[in-house]
């Protein structure tokens, strides 16, 4: 009864126009209550009233429309989640559409007034209110954005379903509005960045060398500060709203719409400039650029939008191939028209043209940078292209040789000689304590790491299996590019920048050799890339000794070809692969080091067992205290979200280096991506030789003890690893020199005693000191055997690298 009277008398205009004029938050929020009770009751059919929606809509601008009268953002919250259940309501019931959305303005005989369209289309927020209001709040956190970005989505779905509302779109100023909004976003982001950890709070493995006397550049943000990741966390939340939109759009005149607008507003008049502009001598904007890319990358999985990104910033030559290529209404076709011809500059000479200068110029300069955290940055951003779109990094990034035998030519006799090769390196390297388990440990990540990878996915999938579903998106758009079999080039500009980096590894900063290893790692995670002349010998440079039995003597062939598939060959110093090469070096300077330090071999595996106690502690307290997770905010997982086809590749992975807690963190980084159980037993192996005690000794204890006991514990553990920090013998600092030109380095201990560092000269770890044409540089002891850790641990993962790969894609003969 009372419904059928609210319907009879429209007493909602009555309220709409107390609760905007009486300037009280009670009042709204009780008008927003009677509007949801109206929409509720599917009795009186509110929703299909001309009058009700004019009344509603008014009620709403007049609260949190622009001029109004300010409500809070819990109120606000509660508007916008109205305005989404009346999307989802059109979503569900597409003949209502007509009265929430008119079309434009008619004259007096009803014919369609044509209103002259510019690059910014028409702004008649008149025609659809609702639209325009959720627009308006979908830049925000929280609830609001949430719910505004889902209302959004919703809408754009729903064009598919009325043309007039899709010609509507597509004429209208939203695209514009919505890449505006995000090259605004972007525009907020600090164009200088610092990615140094702030010293109170540093990762146990870079507080254990000189990360601590890297300087920070006082004219650029933090990227640990909180206005700067709000921004960014903000930026990012748009950004993913932006490939939800072209997934649940199933109009192609306005997903093509929505993509010009992205490719020409904010790609090339904002992005590419960006990275244009971008310069290492200012200590700063190369490290933002590369930084945001990577986020960018990592964030996108539409392959619409990371096609276009990635054909353009890397100036691949078949980047006009990404044109959409379906038939477009006269509507779109001059939308797009007018977005060029805006976009046009007055004189050619001006234009910005990535063939001239672009992501492939900014990553290897970048990697030669003599500031660490540009290195840094330009070694994960090509991780993750190499990870997660590796397609398009081959023939630009990456420097190769198409390959077309299949047949593998490696033997498992060459195989196994390699792998005790690297075995013996790194127990040389590091010692034999805890490298069985250290090397489990990487065969399980290893084995995930290869299934995971995208080039991995059609080497092991079945036959019959597709990749896409059939109308994911248009079958003449750009899907995943094709992987063929390939090697790597020897005078690969970025593979040679790695290997000078490898070769200083003793001295370079922790975060550069953690973003350095992982690089290395994810190109040999490409199952199509062969690892012959860069990690494995080449099998035309095997060398077999005359082992007695002549293959004649065997009468069954198989036996034969078993026999001689085993045999272990030799080969020349000079066929021996780069990496390997490269890591003898090391070896060499290890050797060093150890014929001169005392007791070096003993500081190598108590700081190993550090790493190990403090990664077992931190097990032990996960298990141990319960965790009162909170549950999962609306923003990170939007009703209708689009799950993406290949997994993430790291999530907040520029938040930490790869591996923070201990040189095997990229284990746990790939174990919480996937929500699986850690691949190393948490329970202590080292038989009570702890540096405090045994983590199994927080299980038993009740709650507030438990609590008590763990803040002990960690005090102990705090002011253990500050003893460390400040010892003499470990403080003390060597000098490494590489001569011009030179692939060895010299390590100078005993018989030079460097001079106390003027304070002129660069401090940071690993920088070059003086103006010599030698490369010198220096380190504490503390830093450099933080360093042997983390390199034994990167040549046990080369090493399961190369197991797991032989196994999974065959690529060895047994016969």
């Amino acid at each position: 009864m009372c419904l059928q009277f609210a319907a009879a008398q429209q007493i909602y205009t009555a309220v709409s126009k107390i609760a905007a004029t009486s300037h009280d938050e009670g009042m709204v929020r009780d008008a927003v209550a009677f509007y949801n009770a109206l929409i509720d009751s599917e009795e009186e059919d509110f929703l299909e009233n001309d009058v009700f929606a004019v009344s509603l809509m008014n009620f709403v601008d007049r609260t949190v429309g622009s001029g109004s009268m300010g409500v809070g953002e819990d109120i606000e919250a509660d508007i916008v989640e109205l305005l989404f259940g009346i999307a989802a309501k059109i979503r569900l019931q597409p003949e209502i559409l007509p009265i929430w959305f008119t079309t434009a303005s008619s004259d007096s005989d009803g014919r369609s007034v044509t209103q002259k369209v510019d690059f910014a289309g028409n702004t008649q927020k008149e025609d659809f209110p609702l639209c325009y209001q959720l627009i308006d709040h979908v830049h925000h956190e929280g609830r609001i954005g949430d719910f505004a970005r889902t209302g959004l989505l919703y809408i754009f779905e729903s064009a598919s379903k009325s043309m007039t509302l899709e010609a509507w779109i597509v004429n209208s100023d939203l695209p514009t509005l919505m890449a505006t909004g995000l090259g605004a976003l972007y525009s907020q982001l600090s164009r200088k960045l610092s990615v140094l950890h702030p010293p109170q709070n540093l990762p146990l493995i870079l507080s254990l060398s000189d990360y601590s006397d890297m300087v920070p550049n006082t004219h650029a943000e933090s990227f640990f500060g909180e206005d700067f990741q709000n921004h960014l966390v903000t930026f990012l939340s748009y950004l993913t709203f932006w490939q939800d939109v072209l997934e649940h759009c199933r109009s192609t005149d306005v997903r093509h719409t929505l993509i010009d607008h992205f490719q020409i507003l904010f790609l090339q008049q904002l992005l590419y400039p960006s990275l244009l502009e971008s310069s290492d001598a200012d200590g700063g904007s190369s490290v933002a650029v590369l930084t945001y890319l990577r986020r960018i990358l990592d964030a996108l999985d539409h392959p619409e939008l990371v096609n276009m990104i990635l054909q353009y910033l890397l100036a691949l030559a078949d980047y006009s191939a990404s044109s959409p290529r379906v038939p477009r209404s006269p509507a779109a076709v001059k939308r797009r028209q007018s977005l060029m011809i805006m976009n046009t500059t007055d004189q050619d000479d001006d234009r910005l043209n990535p063939s001239l200068f672009n992501l492939v110029d900014l990553v290897l300069g970048s990697t030669n940078s003599r500031n660490a955290q540009t290195v840094s940055a330009a070694l994960k951003l090509t991780t993750v292209i190499l990870s997660k779109n590796h397609g398009y990094a081959l023939g630009s990034l990456v420097k190769i040789m198409h390959t077309h035998h299949k047949e593998p030519l490696r033997t498992i006799g060459s195989l196994n000689i390699e792998l005790e090769t690297y075995l013996n390196l790194a127990i040389n390297i590091g010692g034999e304590d805890g490298a069985d388990e250290a090397y489990d440990s990487h065969l399980k990540d290893m084995q995930t790491m290869l299934e995971s990878h995208p080039c991995s996915l059609k080497a092991i999938e079945l036959p019959e299996t597709s990749m896409k579903s059939q109308g994911y998106f248009d079958s003449n758009e750009p899907s995943v590019r094709e992987v063929d079999p390939h090697y790597l080039m020897p005078e690969d500009p970025l593979f040679q920048s790695l290997i000078d980096l490898l070769l200083r590894f003793l001295t370079n900063d922790i975060e550069t050799n953690l973003a350095l290893t992982e690089t290395i790692i994810c190109m040999g995670t490409c199952s199509q890339l062969r690892l012959e002349g860069w990690l494995s010998v080449d099998p035309a440079d095997y060398h077999f000794e005359n082992v007695g039995l002549e293959p004649e003597e065997f009468t069954n062939e198989n036996v034969r070809e078993m026999l001689m598939a085993g045999r272990l060959p030799t080969w020349k110093t000079s066929a021996s692969p780069q990496i390997l090469v490269c890591l003898q070096q090391l070896q060499i300077q290890v050797e060093a080091l150890r014929a001169d330090l005392p007791n070096w071999d003993e500081h190598v595996a108590n700081r190993k067992t550090s790493f190990r106690f403090h990664e077992e502690m931190h097990d032990a307290m996960k298990m141990s205290t319960p965790q009162q997770k909170p549950s999962q905010p609306p923003s990170d997982t939007p009703a209708g979200s689009w799950t993406p086809q290949i997994p993430k590749h790291v999530i907040d992975s520029s938040a930490t280096p790869s591996r923070t807690q201990s040189p095997r963190g990229r284990k746990e980084a790939l174990a919480e991506r996937r929500n699986t159980p850690n691949a190393s037993p948490a329970p202590s192996r080292f038989g009570g030789q702890t540096l405090v005690g045994s983590p199994r000794a927080l299980s038993p204890l009740p709650a507030p003890e438990a609590s008590k006991r763990q803040a002990t514990l960690f005090l102990d553990i705090d002011a253990n690893f500050a003893n460390l920090r400040h010892s003499e013998f470990f403080k003390r600092r060597i000098r490494f020199r590489r001569p011009a030109g030179s692939q060895e380095v010299e390590v100078m201990l005993s018989k030079y005693q460097p001079p106390p560092q003027d304070d002129a000269d660069d401090t940071t770890p690993g920088a070059e000191q003086g103006a010599s044409q030698d490369d010198v540089r220096e380190a504490s002891l503390l830093h450099i055997i933080t360093n042997v850790v983390v390199l034994q641990e990167f040549i046990l993962e080369l090493v399961a690298l190369m197991q797991i790969r032989a196994s999974l894609f065959s690529e060895v003969r047994f016969g």
